[in-house]
């Protein structure tokens, strides 16, 4: 498997009892990591025991020290330097389990950097193999048709794709046809009304509303070019349009100690799924079980292979 992930990142995640705007906080913890949608998949697929390595744009200014910290978790990660400053997210995390993200853009790019990248990709798909997953934002600069590219670039290797994209970059993606999307259903009904959707909990939702708008989005998704889509709707669970029909997976219910990541390890049991040859609909309900089962961990983007195996049997059954 292999994640492309061009906006790398720190993650500065700050433990507090709570948080309010406007006030000061004492954080009780600090933990710095490497971050980026994509090492989070790496994380997790390692953990169900599938190889990921990653490919990234990896600014000269802190880099060294972002690689050092990729390679103390045994990434393997092939980067592609460009110049600037390795950018950072800061996650505050109450113990409520709430989480407030501040997500910097990172170094600027150019067209250049994107040939580059595309370059690795192309050397390196052949020899490690896909599923390719495409994860995260893309930094300024960088033409919003990057993840199109690569979709066009594994669709000549015979590998199936995942997108897991921020809006424009998403959408952009979309007349390229990826073999899956997974947007979430804020992003997905942006993309699909073309409206601008505040983002609200889906658990605030009532389920019944949520199954709807989820499986609306879903088809407009497929509409606009994904072979396939997958709308995630936080606890609540996913709408899958797959083969023509769409279909609603509940999530099993879990201990939510840790939501950041929930997302990249719902695309990651995907992309496990996809490499064990399980058909796309069953490749869904995996990464439905390994999101869960992510969240009731501290660390982003890790799993307990036991824990998801307990889990998946529950979903599978329903």
């Amino acid at each position: 498997m292999l994640v492309v992930n061009p906006n790398l990142c720190f993650d500065r995640t700050l433990a507090v009892d709570s948080f309010e705007v406007g006030t000061v906080s004492r954080p009780y913890s600090v933990l710095v990591t490497a971050g980026g949608k994509g090492v989070n998949v790496v994380r997790t697929a390692g953990d169900l025991g599938v190889p990921a390595e990653l490919v990234g744009l990896v600014a000269d200014g802190d880099g060294a020290r972002l690689l050092g910290l990729l390679a103390g978790e045994h990434v393997t990660m092939h980067a592609v330097p460009v110049a600037g400053e390795v950018r950072s997210a800061t996650i505050i995390l109450e113990r409520s389990g709430r989480a407030t993200v501040l997500n910097e853009p990172g170094p600027v790019m150019d067209a250049t950097d994107l040939d580059r990248l595309l370059a690795e990709v192309d050397t390196l798909l052949p020899v490690v193999g896909g599923p390719l997953v495409c994860s995260g934002s893309l930094p300024p600069g960088l033409p919003t048709s990057a993840y199109g590219r690569l979709v066009e670039l594994a669709r000549s290797h015979g590998s199936p794709t995942i997108v897991d994209a921020a809006r424009d970059a998403l959408l952009s993606s979309l007349s390229f046809t990826p073999d899956l999307v997974t947007p979430n259903l804020a992003e997905a009904e942006g993309i699909v009304s073309g409206a601008v959707i505040e983002p609200v909990e889906a658990e605030s939702v009532p389920v019944d509303e949520v199954r709807e708008r989820a499986a609306a989005a879903a088809e407009g998704l497929v509409r606009r070019g994904a072979e396939r889509a997958v709308v995630t709707a936080g606890g609540h669970g996913v709408c899958a349009a797959v083969d023509g029909s769409t279909t609603w997976i509940a999530a099993p219910r879990v201990n939510v100690v840790n939501p950041i990541g929930a997302g990249d390890s719902f695309a990651a049991g995907v992309a496990v799924g996809v490499s064990r040859e399980l058909g796309w609909l069953e490749a869904i309900e995996l990464g439905v079980t390994v999101a869960s089962a992510a969240v009731e961990r501290p660390g982003a983007g890790r799993v307990d292979a036991r824990r998801v195996s307990e889990l998946f049997e529950a979903v599978a059954a329903r």
